[in-house]
């Protein structure tokens, strides 16, 4: 006897998603995941021939995908920002200042290690890129209103004229 608890669905309740679209999706992330190993086996620049065969699609389903480099640039850098986010966790501002300290230690080590070989490539990117320019200037300002709302008092003690430049410093 089959027992149904719960609403039930019809139909017209169930989208069946296609599975060109899946698979779509799937080379997507096939070819973001290539160029993100690609960078972090210490290749800053791969070419589009590299991330093709990492990825296991022919060159031409590369740009299928993503207009060009940029837009790739821009999906790596969606696709890593949840996680970035994490790794940022939260520093509590009202602990003690060498506790504070510890903590944004503990915490840029986190993601300077997870970054850094992604971070190498966005680099040589930036200037020829408006969307790598946008994400690495974006981490930047992360970064330094961290500084400020984790060194609020401290940075409060300081001249005024001083401040920019202890949170730029610090950041």
């Amino acid at each position: 006897m089959l027992v149904v608890t719960g609403p039930m669905l019809h139909s017209a309740d169930v989208t069946p998603q296609d599975g060109r679209v899946a698979r779509s999706h799937r080379t997507r992330a096939a070819i973001v995941e290539a160029l993100v190993t690609l960078l972090e086996e210490g290749n800053p620049q791969p070419t589009v021939e590299e991330i093709a065969a990492r990825a296991s699609v022919a060159p031409r389903t590369v740009f299928q995908h993503y207009a060009d480099r940029e837009a790739l640039f821009a999906a790596v850098s969606a696709h890593r920002e949840a996680h970035l986010q994490r790794l940022m966790g939260t520093i509590d501002a009202g602990a003690p200042l060498p506790e504070r300290i510890d903590q944004l230690v503990a915490q840029r080590r986190r993601i300077f290690e997870w970054i850094a070989a992604v971070r190498r490539g966005a680099l040589l990117m930036e200037p020829f890129s408006e969307s790598v320019h946008e994400a690495l200037d974006g981490f930047r300002t992360a970064k330094r209103l961290e500084i400020a709302r984790v060194f609020a008092i401290e940075i409060a003690a300081c001249p005024e004229r001083e401040r920019a430049t202890l949170v730029a410093a610090v950041g």
